[in-house]
Parts: structure tokens; C-alpha cells; sequence
């Protein structure tokens, strides 16, 4: 079976690859805006209150 190699940015990947991101924390800069938190986290708890709102229409979790 031949796999087709991926680049992005000049770093290689294999799509195939589940991986999950590292929990250390990770120092980037984002808009100018230094931050040290990790890849990994877990997802924000549901709100039953919150309302969104697209194209005219509104949705709850």
C-alpha cells in the first residue's frame, strides 16, 4: 500500500495518523498576544441558557 506523504508548512504528516496533542504547554504568539497553554484541553461545559444566533435563526445546546 503505498501512503501518500503531507506537508504542512514544511512539516510532514501521514493523514492516517490519529494523534492526540500533547498536554505540556506550548509558548506561541498570537496577535501579539503571548501564550503558554497546552493543545490538549477539554471541551467547555454546555449552557442550557445560551442562545446562538446564524443566518437568522436560534439554536441551544
Amino acid at each position: 500500500m503505498n501512503t501518500t506523504k503531507l506537508q504542512y508548512r514544511g512539516v510532514p504528516y501521514v493523514a492516517s495518523k490519529q494523534e492526540n496533542p500533547p498536554s505540556a504547554p506550548v509558548e506561541h504568539i498570537y496577535r501579539g498576544q503571548h501564550y503558554a497553554a497546552s493543545l490538549n484541553h477539554e471541551a467547555a461545559p454546555r449552557d442550557p441558557g445560551l442562545e446562538f444566533q446564524y443566518r437568522g435563526h436560534a439554536y441551544h445546546h
